[in-house]
């Protein structure tokens, strides 16, 4: 981040000095070029400046070439600075993006600002010439038209969002670096900006804008479009990625839900390459079939990349299941030494217990045994039932509550729908939040509570769990462990459940709350039973 943050510091002055170095350029251009053909015409004229002076009246060179340059380019600058500096930021937080989008807007009115400025004040010089192609004198002539201003705001837009789609690359790539640490990362950025400065300096010496961005005479035009093509792939196939493959995936999809996606992909689609090819003919749609084959490569291009990612991404998740099942695989071995011993000796001090008629004893070495059961045989493997799982919980609470007695102000509230047919879940994923509970509500010296909720409907469960929060003293060895429990149920969720769960933690100073939602998996839904209190 301390690379993007250096780069951003630079970045505004840089682009200034870019755009002020081609503005001075043109404007010496403009006025060589000008005074080039008032001499040329009045030579051909054996100097009747007169009747050149008189053609050229409606023409003034600082009103009709300096202002409109000017204008137009501080206009664009400011149009960059309101979306890159301010629109596009607020819009990838993705909380309320209702500002993101109001100042995308006025970025484009700006762009659509600048068009109008220059075309509308714009004028042009040119040699007029007799039916033999002697120069008889000079002619003054404007492009303002609707149509042009509309297309070249358009162009405008695509060189903008281009070099927005050049920025997040760069800044993809400085968190690579700082995540890996890896030189070839660096290497990559640094070429890439050396590349970029490179070709914005060329240009600034050397490049010429045509007269309109989409003069078919120009390379420009077709750079403009293929840009267009791409960026376009790129957003819509984000969207394919996100949306329309997890509907297309899920057996019990919203027909509604999948309609309205689809319909709301195609019509981008048909928007966007409308308004390229309108941008391209000036807007008189001279031929449609470039609408067709535009529409054509952007889908197969979308979809193709979206399902490439969605492929790479099973990959990526078969791997890092196998990479975790292996590492707590590799830490259940390593815990148990010799279970056997564990369980035989559980069972010896639960006879001692039943000898002694220490009943509350026995029950908490019992659910200490069923416990450790649970972890040795079922925890290891992909999907459990649901009912094993709430047994586990249910020993858990329960053991944590042998170290309260009822001098303790201490509320302990459970209420779990039991599932009236077998529904497999992943295993633990419940218990780390009543952990988490026990360890930070409960205060044998405060009044302290939890509540945890498990209910059922025909496709999800739902969890929540709600406790007092007690800061810890400062001499707690517990004080500076913050755990790995939620940590690890959280990349768990992202692996098992992507796109299909719900985690929502909330906390003060005074309370904690969790609320969990995942579905079962197809065809094991269960049936709304009655819920029983613990």
């Amino acid at each position: 981040m301390q690379d993007t943050t250096r780069f951003r510091r630079f970045e505004t002055y840089f682009l200034v000095g870019t755009v002020t170095i081609y503005v001075i350029r043109r404007l010496i251009g403009e006025i060589n070029n000008y005074e080039g053909l008032y001499w040329s015409a009045v030579a051909s004229q054996r100097g009747a400046s007169v009747g050149i002076l008189r053609q050229l009246e409606g023409y003034d060179h600082i009103l009709n070439t300096n202002v409109p340059l000017i204008g137009g380019a501080l206009l664009v600058l400011l149009a960059w600075f309101v979306f890159h500096q301010l629109a596009f930021p607020k819009l990838q937080q993705q909380v309320d993006d209702r500002q993101g989008w109001l100042l995308t807007g006025v970025a484009a009115g700006l762009l659509l600002t600048a068009t109008l400025v220059y075309h509308y004040l714009k004028l042009y010089v040119r040699y007029q010439h007799d039916g033999a192609g002697n120069v008889i004198g000079l002619a003054v002539y404007s492009l303002y038209r609707k149509r042009t201003v509309l297309a070249d705001a358009i162009g405008l837009g695509i060189l903008l969002g281009t070099y927005e789609l050049a920025f997040q690359y760069y800044q993809f790539l400085t968190y690579r670096i700082a995540r890996e640490l890896t030189a070839h990362f660096r290497l990559v950025s640094y070429l890439l900006l050396g590349g970029l400065a490179l070709m914005a300096l060329t240009f600034a010496l050397n490049g010429h804008v045509p007269q309109t961005l989409w003069d078919r005479g120009s390379g420009l035009r077709d750079v403009l479009i293929m840009l267009c093509l791409g960026g376009q792939i790129l957003a819509l196939q984000q969207y394919v990625y996100a949306q329309l493959i997890p509907l297309l995936s899920q057996p019990r999809t919203s027909e509604t839900a999948l309609q309205i996606n689809l319909a709301t992909y195609l019509l981008s689609i048909l928007l966007v390459t409308t308004a390229l090819w309108g941008a391209a003919t000036d807007f008189y749609f001279w031929a449609f079939d470039p609408l067709i084959v535009f529409s054509i490569v952007v889908i197969i291009g979308s979809v193709s990349i979206a399902y490439l990612r969605q492929v790479l991404n099973k990959e990526k998740v078969v791997l890092q299941t196998q990479v975790s099942a292996g590492a707590a695989e590799l830490s259940s071995l390593r815990a148990q030494i010799n279970p056997h011993f564990l369980f035989n000796a559980l069972n010896s001090l639960y006879a001692t217990a039943l000898k002694e008629k220490s009943e509350k004893t026995a029950e908490g070495i019992q659910k200490l045994g069923d416990m450790m059961r649970f972890m040795l045989q079922e925890n290891n493997r992909d999907r459990i039932p649901l009912d094993k799982e709430i047994e586990y919980l249910r020993n858990y609470i329960e053991l944590q509550r042998l170290r309260i007695d009822e001098s303790h102000d201490i509320a302990i509230r459970v209420t779990i729908q039991e599932p009236q047919q077998p529904v497999s879940i992943a295993p633990m994923l419940l218990t780390p939040f009543v952990e988490n509970a026990f360890k930070h509500g409960i205060s044998l010296r405060q009044p302290s509570w939890i509540t945890v909720t498990l209910t059922l409907d025909a496709t999800q469960l739902y969890f929540k769990v709600h406790n007092a929060r007690h800061p810890k003293q400062q001499n707690d060895p517990e004080a500076t462990n913050t755990g790995v429990g939620l940590a690890n149920v959280r990349k768990r969720l992202d692996l098992i459940y992507p796109g299909q769960h719900q985690l929502v933690i909330q906390q003060s100073d005074q309370d904690y709350f969790v609320a969990l939602t995942v579905p079962f998996l197809p065809n094991q839904a269960p049936v709304a039973g009655a819920a029983t209190a613990a």
